[in-house]
């Protein structure tokens, strides 16, 4: 049974992942709304206000669990209770570090995506400044997930797939709750309209999901049959499935709520469906903080 200390570090993966992916899901529904026409419409107005406060709150939450990686770190090390979050010695050793890095990098990506999520209400011109300024916050985040964990003897390739392959997720997982208050927010047109864009993108997200996800499992699980005999394999099983069921959810929604929704204007369905999808994306997220914080492969 694992300890207060590793109780703490696996509350903090878990954070990470979800304010990272509701960072990039937030961006990437921003970028999908920017190319529906603008209206004057009250309701859209409201859903992209709602859009930008969800945006900004997991950035900044985000950036707060980011300064606390590096004491949680330092007192786990330190095992000497609280005291040890604020050791100077054990504070520079970790600050040199791997985790170093990688708290550096995840500090400068959320706090890039804090200045552009500023800079939302200023002139049009500097519309594409900012998007360039997420998007290196974003791959700052990725990029950051490298330096630690049972990844970090990865080569260069493999570190990029892995780049990839949380990009592509947390595209994914992080849409879907936005998503899911769309169905309440946008007027029936509209909606079946960013579903349906929405639709075209997942289908590149999933493919460089599956994808990189296949090339990473063979390299970190081998022989295959560890996924069955070990913690860690039994742990990605359990990821499998649940990312399975988002698959087939997500498949029932392009092939049919979508197409439902726009014959019967109903998007309740639809709504409840990516909620439970949304639950799904949470399963993923502790399972994966678990066997990235407390196991590792058997090779």
């Amino acid at each position: 049974m694992f300890g207060n200390w590793e109780l703490k570090l696996l509350l903090t993966k878990f954070a990470t992942y979800a304010a990272v992916s509701s960072c990039v899901g937030s961006v990437l529904m921003q970028t999908l709304r920017l190319k529906q026409l603008r209206t004057t419409d009250t309701k859209l107005e409201f859903f992209d206000v709602w859009l930008s406060s969800w945006f900004l709150k997991w950035a900044s939450f985000g950036l707060v669990v980011s300064l606390l990686q590096l004491p949680l770190q330092a007192g786990a090390m330190a095992e000497n209770g609280l005291a040890g979050m604020f050791d100077s010695l054990m504070l520079s050793i970790m600050w040199q570090s791997a985790v170093g890095s990688q708290v550096s990098f995840i500090v400068s990506g959320f706090t890039l995506l804090l200045l552009s999520a500023w800079g939302i209400n200023k002139p049009v011109r500097f519309t594409a400044l900012l998007r360039l300024v997420s998007v290196v916050g974003i791959i700052l985040l990725a990029t950051s997930f490298t330096f630690t964990g049972h990844t970090v003897a990865l080569n260069t390739v493999f570190k990029g797939l892995l780049v990839l392959h949380i990009l592509a997720m947390a595209a994914w997982a992080g849409s879907l709750w936005p998503l899911h208050q769309s169905c309440k927010a946008l007027p029936t047109d509209y909606l079946v309209t960013l579903m349906e864009n929405f639709g075209k993108v997942a289908v590149f997200f999933v493919t460089i999901l599956i994808a990189c996800g296949v090339l990473l499992l063979l390299q970190l699980v081998e022989p295959i049959t560890n996924l069955f005999t070990t913690n860690y394999g039994q742990l990605v099983m359990l990821k499998l499935i649940f990312v399975s069921g988002m698959l087939l959810l997500a498949a029932w929604h392009k092939l049919k709520l979508v197409a439902e929704l726009a014959q019967h204007k109903n998007a309740q369905p639809l709504r409840l469906s990516i909620f439970i999808e949304t639950l799904l994306v949470v399963s993923v997220l502790v399972t994966t903080s678990v066997f990235t914080t407390l196991v590792g492969p058997q090779s």
